[in-house]
């Protein structure tokens, strides 16, 4: 019966592959801090701050289509396939709009952006010109974004995995090229021409898939789909969570700053590291996402609650193998982030605090994911804003700056917010679904 099957090979089968897409995001990311962390590691700061505000407004708006794949999947699993159709044009124009209104804003905010802050002229000024060359990646890469969601909607993610690892070989090319004469700033202008390749190739597969007309992607004539409205709906909810998270991941970057060159480059390092093996469970989460909206779309009740739960648990079992490698191997991980020497042992004397916050961390997603795909829109968000934007940026300040810990600080705040968030979010699925 369908209410007893059982969706560990559903997961898997569609985790594997956007999962492999969501670490080839964090791939291009670490190409960028590998190659300039060895060919010029004085720049690493510049690197790091520019990426602050470029991660709020990316991860923001990449929150704000999430009803793209939400609202594609319901609509397949309810048989209107052209509704999918809909779903992606309508996600394009969103996409679109917010990449560049994000882009200006950060254009027009210029320096100011990080001496507001307390950031020094020394890190704020070379910094700002890595920000607003980021800045003109956003839009490219929510075009690719929101044709990923569609296609993992339909259940096709293997096509945006491919490009993505395609782009992110433009991207280390292009970074070679470079990095050694222009630095930060360098690696900054591969990132946006990585995207335009991302983002033309993605499109240009999405228009020419041989069920794109009955998918109504290359014909709208008559297609009834999800309403601007009903995407923001979910949108929103999901935009404003990843906000305060990005944002306040971006003020503990600030913090880091605050303290000197040689903490943020070591927190923007492991920061990375934490974002790369995160990236398996935003694959988790997506997939999750996706079997849950779809068995809400049939109606399913019972299959909604087991495919969450599988999510949750894969999940654990993904980040206590991860936690163990970081753990296992945090020397020759920390040597082949940097050539600084001192840098790379501060690094590897932190990689197990690194490993205690990824299994809340990924729990916290996978079950935000799976609450927003059964209609509980704002309950996550409200529980990030409490763990992320209440607990966190306070706790680090306290621990890193007030009590001398530096990076150490910074780590422990994001294990303690992440364990906060797992809890309250993991106790509400489970309530839900009784």
């Amino acid at each position: 019966m369908a209410s007893q099957r059982s969706y560990v090979a559903d997961l898997l089968r569609l985790a594997g592959p956007v999962a492999l897409a969501r670490l080839g995001i964090i791939g291009m990311g670490l190409a960028d801090v590998i190659v300039v962390g060895q060919l010029a590691p004085d720049e690493l700061p510049h690197q790091a701050l520019g990426w602050a505000p470029t991660a709020v407004f990316l991860v923001t708006a990449i929150g704000l289509l999430q009803g793209v794949q939400v609202l594609a999947a319901r609509a397949m699993g309810g048989g209107n396939l052209q509704g999918a159709g809909v779903a992606l044009r309508r996600g394009l124009m969103l996409a679109l709009f917010a990449g560049v209104v994000s882009a200006a804003a950060m254009w027009a905010a210029g320096k100011a952006t990080f001496t507001v802050f307390g950031i020094g002229e020394e890190l704020a000024a070379p910094s700002t010109p890595v920000m607003q060359v980021l800045a003109l990646s956003i839009p490219l890469h929510l075009l690719y974004v929101a044709g990923t969601y569609f296609l993992e909607a339909i259940k096709k993610p293997g096509i945006s995995t491919a490009v993505m690892w395609a782009a992110n070989i433009v991207n280390l090319l292009l970074n070679l090229w470079w990095v050694p004469e222009h630095g930060a700033i360098g690696s900054a202008w591969a990132t946006v021409a990585a995207r335009v390749f991302l983002a033309g190739v993605l499109l240009l597969c999405i228009f020419l898939l041989r069920d794109g007309v009955a998918l109504g992607v290359r014909s709208a004539r008559g297609a009834t789909g999800p309403s601007y409205a009903a995407l923001l709906a979910v949108g929103i909810a999901a935009g404003v969570s990843q906000l305060v998270e990005a944002g306040a991941f971006s003020a503990m970057t600030v913090i880091a700053g605050r303290i000197g060159p040689q903490v943020v480059a070591a927190y923007q390092i492991l920061l990375n590291l934490m974002a790369f093996v995160f990236m398996i469970a935003l694959g988790l989460s997506t997939a999750t996402a996706v079997l849950v909206s779809e068995a809400v779309g049939r109606s399913a009740a019972k299959d909604a609650t087991r495919a969450g739960w599988t999510g949750i648990g894969l999940n654990a079992l993904a980040m206590l193998i991860c936690a163990a490698g970081i753990v296992a191997f945090a020397p020759q991980i920390g040597r082949a982030y940097t050539a600084d020497t001192t840098l790379a042992a501060l690094i590897a004397s932190l990689m197990w605090v690194c490993a205690l916050a990824l299994h809340p961390d990924g729990a916290q997603v996978v079950a935000a994911s799976a609450l927003r795909a059964r209609g509980d829109n704002w309950f996550p968000t409200w529980s990030h804003i409490f763990a992320y934007a209440a607990v966190m940026p306070v706790l680090g300040y306290w621990l890193a700056e007030r009590e001398g810990m530096g990076v150490a600080g910074l780590l422990f705040a994001i294990v303690w917010a992440s364990v906060a968030s797992a809890l309250v979010l993991l106790l509400r699925w489970r309530a839900l679904t009784k």
